[in-house]
């Protein structure tokens, strides 16, 4: 339980000390912060984020967990529907990795004891000019084989912080 609080706060730390920093504007069309669980060979899956890219937007994320996982952020619709497939249990015909720029595994900073996924900087705003719509994942499978998962291991229990924003040019 103290491991979970500790990840909220965390969390909400970090978003707090992000929102300070943020400045530039723009509105914020997805804001997620929750603690999210996940079944083995599942995803949280966060669908049909808004297109940001016109005239710009950005994004911020921070997954944090003491199990490790994987993010997939899909720019490509058709790309989304073959992950979902695989989640669903079915096979699709290819397995594609998600945007490069924000799809990763999560890793375990040294010296700590949770893993942790997030755009660069620890969580910074970063530009994201591919038209959407958007699909966010927290990944508990054994998609791209990038994270092992045991079939009836426990579930993940992950803090998700998530923001979208569509940024406007000043009139």
């Amino acid at each position: 339980m103290k491991r979970r609080r500790f990840l909220q706060t965390a969390g909400v730390g970090a978003a707090a000390v992000g929102t300070g920093c943020m400045g530039g504007g723009g509105e914020v069309v997805v804001s997620v912060q929750r603690d999210v669980r996940v079944e083995p060979q599942g995803a949280w899956i966060r669908a049909d984020i808004p297109d940001v890219s016109d005239p710009s937007g950005e994004i911020r994320y921070i997954v944090k967990s003491e199990t490790p996982f994987s993010v997939y952020f899909f720019t490509d619709r058709s790309q989304f529907e073959r992950y979902d497939a695989y989640i669903k249990g079915r096979e699709p015909d290819e397995t594609p990795p998600g945007n490069p720029k924000f799809s990763q595994k999560a890793v375990q900073p040294e010296g700590a004891d949770i893993y942790e996924a997030s755009t660069d900087d620890g969580g910074a705003r970063e530009a994201l000019d591919e038209p959407g719509p958007y699909f966010f994942a927290v990944d508990y499978s054994n998609y791209r084989m990038e994270t092992r998962v045991e079939e009836f291991g426990d579930p993940l229990t992950a803090f998700v912080d998530l923001t979208v924003i569509r940024n406007r040019l000043p009139f």
